[in-house]
């Protein structure tokens, strides 16, 4: 799959990385079989591609409890996605996992390797203001926390207007010609272009013509955009 979309024209894959799929249980790691994360980043570089890895570790609804493991539901006092320390303390040990990992095998561009940007959180700005101060201050510390990881590579948080300053804000959308990041010195990053919708339960099919998805690309990097991503690609034998 990664050769064939190569060969289609892609020079960058982006991976969510599935939190409920590594970590069974508080502590217990699994990376093998699918979940072998390392050997998936090896594919990519062995393509002569980048990678953009978007560790969440929340990755929203297209994955069981949106990648948040079921047993973090039951430590005592965890609130999801707000400024709780239980699921914050969960959620930094996870993230310097997977950035340990990586720093082990050299793949942040920083150590001469291939993936370019990552990403903490995933369209958290939709639902920040449902938890009030909680949520301007939970955003605060995810954007801070992945700073310190020093990966050497830029951190994204997208769909994200109030991140911290070296944080950048990104677009998910159908059209992002006329989105602005956070500050005007920081890259326009496209990282979900929908060439499509999923299907609701009852309701027609959703179609978006290839012709309107080509040039939504045109004009964002009319418009200054600096990266685009497709999401998702069907590839197809």
């Amino acid at each position: 799959l990664v050769a064939e979309a190569k060969d289609g024209g892609a020079d960058c894959i982006e991976t969510y990385v599935f939190w409920n799929g590594h970590e069974t249980a508080p502590g217990k790691y699994y990376f093998e079989d699918r979940f072998d994360l390392v050997q998936f980043a090896r594919v990519v570089k062995d393509a002569g591609l980048y990678l953009m890895l978007r560790i969440g570790p929340f990755v929203a609804a297209e994955w069981n409890f949106g990648g948040v493991p079921a047993w973090l539901h039951y430590i005592p006092g965890t609130v999801f996605r707000t400024n709780n320390e239980p699921f914050k303390s969960h959620m930094k040990s996870f993230t310097t996992k997977i950035v340990d990992m990586m720093k082990k095998e050299r793949f942040f561009a920083s150590q001469g390797g291939h993936i370019i940007l990552a990403q903490i959180e995933n369209e958290y700005g939709y639902y920040q203001q449902a938890y009030g101060a909680g949520g301007k201050a939970y955003a605060m510390w995810a954007g801070s926390m992945a700073l310190a990881q020093n990966t050497g590579v830029p951190w994204i948080m997208c769909q994200q207007y109030d991140v911290p300053d070296h944080v950048i804000n990104t677009c998910n959308s159908f059209y992002c010609d006329q989105f602005k990041p956070n500050l005007p010195t920081q890259p326009k990053i496209w990282t979900e272009n929908w060439p499509g919708w999923f299907q609701t339960f009852g309701e027609s099919n959703p179609h978006r013509p290839p012709e309107d998805v080509a040039f939504s690309v045109a004009r964002f990097f009319g418009k200054g955009g600096s990266v685009q991503n497709y999401y998702v690609v069907l590839l197809c034998a």
